[in-house]
């Protein structure tokens, strides 16, 4: 696998902007790197939606993995929402998927798929507690109705353009402020980043030539 790096300047000052928020583009572009892999996993013969769902967990993973080992964050289920969240309570991060429009500066982008009510409630700023607590795991945190009302939901959205063999995947990392019928239509902040660019990486061997004869003694 060959990791094209794209040389994108600064002008916007991301760098600053990301380390506001206790985080780096070093923690984020791994999650997309790891997601493009999972994807390619897949092959014709997995359900329709195994290379999505599986872009998707590595996501939240290494999110989670390299805030938790580098800045002492700890994982949050929140409201349905896979995140991890800052020592202070204050700063959580999720994933998203989004449409063409991701990591340009003058044009926002929705989420591609529509996202649930969670996603609505924290853009409201209002977030409730989940129904039915969850059991809560070694090392997950725990938000009080104080510390959910300043707690600001965050997502690293990115929108993939495969030509070939090459992936570029677009990023950004935003908040949103307006969701309707489960679109983001509004963004409170947006933090464009370089897109991340790929390739070198080997489709997954499907059904071979042929079929293998495997003699079976019945006895």
């Amino acid at each position: 696998m060959a990791i094209l790096p794209v040389a994108v300047p600064e002008p916007d000052g991301y760098g600053v902007r990301l380390a506001a928020l206790g985080t780096k583009l070093e923690y984020l572009h791994p999650a997309l790197r790891a997601g493009e892999i999972a994807r390619r996993s897949a092959t014709p013969n997995h359900p329709a939606n195994t290379a999505g769902t599986r872009a998707y967990q590595e996501h939240v993973r290494i999110v989670r993995e390299m805030h938790i080992q580098h800045e002492g964050w700890k994982r949050l289920l929140h409201d349905h929402l896979e995140l991890v969240c800052n020592p202070e309570k204050t700063i959580a991060i999720g994933v998203m998927v989004g449409n063409a429009a991701t990591g340009e500066r003058g044009n926002p982008p929705r989420n591609l798929r529509r996202r649930g009510a969670a996603t609505a409630r924290a853009a409201m700023a209002n977030d409730q507690p989940a129904l039915f607590p969850h059991p809560v795991r070694r090392d997950e945190v725990v938000l009080s109705a104080e510390e959910t009302d300043r707690l600001q939901v965050w997502f690293l959205v990115s929108y993939r353009v495969g030509a070939g063999a090459k992936v570029h995947i677009h990023n950004e990392l935003s908040l949103p402020g307006e969701v309707e019928d489960g679109y983001v239509t509004k963004w409170k902040r947006r933090i464009p980043l370089p897109a991340l660019e790929m390739d070198g990486i080997e489709p997954p061997y499907e059904d071979g030539p042929g079929e293998i004869d495997i003699p079976v003694d019945f006895r």
